[in-house]
C-alpha cells in the first residue's frame, strides 16, 4: 500500500483557513468512507487537534517552521509520496528523506497581489516561498483562476498543475436551523449580511455607498456583519450615510450562529477584490441565500451562473445588483442550491487521491 505523507501548516501560526482545511480532509480520512481511500496509507506530520490560535512570538513561529517542522520532516521517515496541504512548504523538500513523489496545494498568492500592510522583506519572503513551488512533481490549486496566477506568477507550466476545488460540510449548511436566541431581533427582519475579515482586498469601503443607495428603495434592510469588525472611520461614515439602526456587528462568531444567519440573510454580499477560491460563496448558496458578488478573479468561476455579479469598483452597481438579486430571489436560491450541491470535501479528497494515482503510476 502506497504511503503518503501529509504537512499541514505549523498549527504555531495559527491560520485559521489552513487548519480548517487539514481538519477537513483529516475528517475524510478517518471516517474512510470514500472509494478508494483504503489503497493508500496516509499520515499527517502532526496530528489535527483542532483550530489553535498560535503563537504571538514571531520568533517561536520561526522556530517552529525552520527548525522544528524540517527536524519533524526528517524524522519521519520514507514514504512513497509527500503531500504539502499548502504553498509555504517548499524549504522542507530537502530534508525529505528517500525519494518521494511531491504535491503542495496551493490556495492563494494574495501577498504577492494585494501585500497590504505587509513588509517589503515578508513580500519577499513570499515570493522566495512561491518560487520554491517549482520543486514540487505537481502542484494543485483551489481554483482555475489560482493555476493560472501560479503559472503567471512562477512561470510554472500548466501542465503541472490540476485544480482541485474547496468544499463545504452540505448537511450543515442545508440543515433548517433557528436564530439564536441572542439574535431574536433579526426575526422577520430583512438583512444583507457581509462576512470575513476587513482588510483592504475585502473591499468594505464601499459598503456605505451601496447600502445608501440601496436604501433608497427598500429601507427597511439592515446590513449585518459577522466577522472583524469595521474600522472606526469606516463605521462612522456608514451610519452617517445609513443610519446607526442599520448597522449590526457581531464580531467573530462560531458556526453554530453563522449558518443560520446565513440561512436567514435575504442576501449575502461578497464585494471583495481578490479571492484564491471564495467559499463563503459556495456557503452562502447552499444555506439558501442569494448571492451577490464582485466580478473578480476566482468569484466567477465559484459562483457560475447562481450569482449576480458587479464592478466592485462602482458603489452604485453593488447597490443596482441588491436590487436585481431581491427581483430573482427565489431563482437564485434555487439555482445556487444545485450549484452548490457538487462542493463536498468529499469530492475535494477524491482529486487529490487523482494526483496520488497519477503520481505513483
Amino acid at each position: 500500500m502506497p504511503s503518503v505523507l501529509w504537512i499541514p501548516t505549523p498549527p504555531s501560526f495559527g491560520s485559521v483557513s489552513m487548519q480548517r482545511y487539514f481538519g477537513v480532509l483529516d475528517s475524510v480520512v478517518r471516517r474512510q468512507a470514500l472509494e478508494g481511500l483504503d489503497r493508500f496509507e496516509i499520515t499527517p506530520l502532526v496530528p489535527y487537534e483542532g483550530l489553535m490560535a498560535g503563537s504571538t512570538s514571531r520568533i517561536f513561529r520561526a522556530l517552529d517552521k525552520w527548525a522544528l517542522y524540517r527536524w519533524r520532516v526528517g524524522r519521519a521517515g520514507k514514504y512513497d509520496l509527500v503531500h504539502g496541504l499548502s504553498q509555504g512548504l517548499g524549504h522542507l523538500l530537502s530534508h525529505l528523506r528517500g525519494s518521494p513523489r511531491t504535491l503542495a496545494t496551493v490556495h492563494d498568492l494574495i501577498p504577492l497581489r494585494f501585500p497590504g500592510e505587509l513588509t517589503k522583506a515578508q513580500v519577499a519572503r513570499v515570493r522566495r516561498q512561491t518560487d520554491r513551488l517549482s520543486g514540487f512533481d505537481l502542484l494543485t490549486t483551489v481554483s482555475e483562476f489560482t493555476a493560472h496566477e501560479v503559472t503567471e506568477l512562477t512561470g510554472i507550466p500548466r501542465e503541472r498543475i490540476r485544480v482541485v476545488e474547496n468544499g463545504i460540510d452540505q448537511n450543515v449548511f442545508r440543515s433548517p436551523i433557528d436564530l439564536p436566541a441572542a439574535l431574536e431581533s433579526l426575526s422577520g427582519r430583512p438583512y444583507v449580511l457581509s462576512v470575513g475579515s476587513a482588510i483592504p482586498r475585502k473591499n468594505l469601503g464601499i459598503l456605505p455607498e451601496v447600502f445608501a443607495e440601496f436604501l433608497t428603495q427598500e429601507p427597511d434592510f439592515m446590513l449585518v456583519r459577522a466577522g472583524a469588525t469595521l474600522p472606526a472611520e469606516l463605521r462612522e461614515r456608514f451610519c452617517r450615510l445609513c443610519g446607526k439602526e442599520r448597522l449590526i456587528e457581531l464580531g467573530r462568531i462560531p458556526d453554530e450562529i453563522l449558518v443560520p444567519l446565513y440561512q436567514h440573510a435575504s442576501i449575502f454580499f461578497f464585494p471583495s477584490l481578490y479571492e484564491g477560491f471564495g467559499l463563503p460563496v459556495i456557503e452562502a448558496m447552499a444555506a439558501g441565500t442569494p448571492v451577490v458578488c464582485s466580478n473578480t478573479t476566482s468569484l466567477p468561476e465559484v459562483g457560475g451562473d447562481a450569482a449576480i455579479y458587479f464592478d466592485p469598483n462602482v458603489p452604485s452597481h453593488g447597490a443596482e445588483a441588491l436590487l436585481e438579486a431581491l427581483s430573482q430571489e427565489s431563482e437564485l436560491i434555487s439555482r445556487g442550491l444545485e450549484h452548490s450541491s457538487r462542493y463536498s470535501w468529499d469530492r475535494t479528497m477524491e482529486g487529490h487521491l487523482t494526483c496520488y494515482r497519477e503520481l505513483l503510476a
